[in-house]
């Protein structure tokens, strides 16, 4: 706080506690406070479930490479979004009239929001990339040996996180602390402000859309594309299987299912993505076209805003937590996870069978001790 300029100014609420209320329905409250968060928590486990297989040392691969990353940035989002609905409808409640409370509340949903946009579009741009590469290998072979490696794969990686950390980087531009009071300037709190920059229109009519169009709108085109382009490549190998001769080889058998397979898992990665980032979409675009109305038309859209807010949360939170199903797909992901499983819950039934025997010694050597205690004992009588 030391870096930071303190605003004297005449105490008020926080601007972005105005919307609160329309947080408070019904509606929101079990889409947001129930059912995102329980997605959530799904999500993080399936997310969790895909980094135990994917790093497993003999799945390692350039798509693996990419397939792990994706998992862990798909971590982020649901993470705190369900950190900020949790503290917003069971903490906030109760704790309305902390001033500790509430500063840690505001600071946290800024930052967390921050965070949930650089990880977010990390997550849009691993799947052009993914999908990138796929494309590649069914369209260029050849070309695919050359560039599509894990050298290549990692540098990629780096380019888009230091591209979504650079869009998202002006709304970490917090300038000042300023105070903030509720109850009628009975409890003070503490959040952090924008730059003055921010607040222009000029900057306004110019970065909001540009970091939507960068972040969003360019990966779903690129991702549909290369949707079109792969479904017309499944269809060809469909047909190639099922229009197999005598004399393929078993080999060249097994390599085109394991083609069909990595493909169409790709195809449902895309698919899910796309259905659930549309209605993120047009969320968007409807808050960009909203700001062209009068105050009077914009209220009359709100309730309309907030519901189309809440599904487009949840939709986003099962696109983050999806592709462990999705992985599934895979019968070698789902051969090591298995054989993990069975290995882990054998372990541990040893471990507790050699816990009980230890455990029975001990109990069986102490009753040993303590009878030949007890003899001296029946002979001095």
């Amino acid at each position: 706080f030391n870096n930071y300029n303190i605003i004297s100014m005449n105490c008020s609420e926080d601007p972005s506690r105005f919307g609160e209320n329309d947080f408070r329905s019904s509606f929101a409250f079990w889409t947001l406070g129930v059912i995102s968060v329980i997605l959530s928590f799904l999500a993080n486990a399936g997310n969790l479930i895909n980094l135990f297989v994917l790093t497993r040392r003999h799945m390692r691969s350039t798509m693996t490479t990419l397939l792990v990353t994706l998992a862990w940035a798909d971590l982020v989002p649901p993470t705190v979004v369900s950190l900020n609905n949790i503290l917003f409808y069971y903490f906030l409640p109760h704790m309305n009239n902390s001033s500790t409370f509430l500063t840690i509340h505001i600071i946290t949903r800024s930052l967390f929001n921050v965070l949930a946009n650089i990880f977010t579009t990390f997550s849009n741009w691993l799947i052009v990339l993914i999908t990138t590469f796929r494309l590649i290998v069914v369209k260029k072979p050849l070309v695919a040996k050359n560039y599509c490696n894990r050298r290549t794969a990692r540098h990629a990686i780096i380019i888009i996180l230091i591209l979504s950390i650079f869009i998202s980087f002006p709304l970490f531009l917090y300038t000042s602390i300023r105070i903030y009071c509720t109850n009628n300037g009975q409890i003070k709190y503490y959040g952090l402000e924008l730059s003055s920059i921010l607040h222009r229109k000029f900057f306004s009519h110019l970065f909001y859309p540009t970091m939507v169009i960068i972040s969003l709108l360019i990966p779903w085109l690129i991702c549909f594309l290369i949707w079109l382009f792969l479904m017309r490549a499944l269809h060809s190998a469909q047909i190639q299987l099922t229009t197999k001769t005598m004399n393929t080889t078993f080999t060249n058998d097994r390599k085109q299912d394991t083609y069909f397979r990595i493909t169409l898992m790709i195809v449902c990665v895309l698919s899910v993505y796309m259905v659930c980032r549309s209605v993120h979409l047009f969320e968007v675009i409807y808050l960009l076209i909203t700001q062209l109305f009068n105050f009077q038309q914009q209220i009359y859209f709100e309730q309309i805003r907030m519901k189309l807010f809440c599904i487009s949360n949840i939709m986003l939170t099962i696109n983050h937590g999806a592709n462990f199903y999705i992985y599934s797909i895979n019968p070698k992901f789902r051969l090591t996870l298995k054989l993990y499983l069975t290995y882990y819950f054998r372990r541990c039934r040893i471990k507790r069978r050699e816990t009980f025997i230890l455990f029975h010694l001990r109990r069986q050597n102490s009753n040993d001790s303590l009878d030949d205690l007890s003899v001296p004992c029946h002979r001095n009588r």
